[in-house]
């Protein structure tokens, strides 16, 4: 079989930053790496992600633990962009015309010049329509900036929103049932179908009121590590792995964002 490259999933927060390495094998995934190093406070500010010597030090000896192929995606906190919805075109088109298609719209659908934007669009199966995602350019490149300073080259910034998603839809967590993120900035959800966050303090259960009322399972992971309601059921994104060796980390969840990122497909 030939070599499949490392799908590396990064998510940096205030405080650490986590990264797993994972390869596609036959019969399943296998986990090829684990890294997680703690961060000062402010390495986030409104979710933009702000160098420091640290940051780039903990960057730089972590690229030369890594293999010399490998597909690195970052998680991006959704409070950094604008989404929206785009009928599909009448007649069906295929790339570069969809692209085309996608940017002459973004003028109408976003309040900043298309070529301030970094876009990116998929097609949503439960609206039958283009999700169209829009972030500054300028909070693009202050994201890249310390991770190509590193020696990283990262092929995909996705929000972490969609991250947590997939890893939902790759538990296969049932009907009724909604996996729940705790981190220090506030709450992440998914059923498998859509993902959503809050950045405020609340309680689970005000958060399950407002966002899930009828949820009949709540499937926990907790990052940093909190005390798991008891009504809950725990989760570990290494329970999806078919292929692990110790040591494995001390708190699985805080790699519940990396590994969802890792597990996203065709980048490579």
């Amino acid at each position: 079989m030939a070599f499949k490259p490392w799908q590396i999933g990064l998510d940096i927060q205030n405080r650490q930053i986590c990264a797993l390495a994972l390869q596609p094998r036959r019969d399943g995934w296998q986990l090829r790496h684990w890294w997680q190093q703690r961060l000062p406070q402010d390495t986030l500010r409104n979710g933009v992600l702000q160098s420091s010597p640290e940051l780039l030090a903990a960057l730089t000896a972590w690229r030369q633990r890594l293999p010399r192929r490998y597909s690195l995606r970052v998680g991006l906190p959704a409070q950094l962009v604008l989404q929206r919805q785009l009928p599909l075109p009448a007649h069906a088109l295929k790339e570069p015309a969809l692209g085309h298609y996608v940017q002459a719209a973004a003028r109408r659908l976003f309040p900043l010049e298309p070529d301030a934007l970094a876009l990116d669009y998929r097609h949503d199966a439960h609206s039958g329509q283009l999700c169209v995602t829009a972030a500054r350019l300028e909070i693009i490149d202050q994201w890249a900036a310390p991770l190509l300073q590193a020696g990283l080259k990262p092929q995909v910034f996705e929000l972490t929103s969609e991250a947590l998603k997939r890893l939902a839809q790759q538990a296969a967590l049932g009907s009724g049932a909604v996996l729940v993120l705790q981190q220090e900035s506030g709450w992440i959800w998914s059923d498998g179908h859509t993902a959503a966050g809050v950045t405020e303090s609340i309680t689970l259960a005000a958060l399950q009121q407002q966002a899930f009322p009828q949820t009949t399972t709540l499937v926990w992971c907790a990052s940093p590590q909190a005390t798991r309601p008891a009504d809950s059921r725990a989760f570990s994104p290494f329970d999806l792995l078919r292929f692990t060796q110790p040591p494995l980390p001390e708190n699985p969840g805080d790699f519940a964002l990396a590994a969802g990122l890792a597990l996203r497909a065709g980048d490579c």
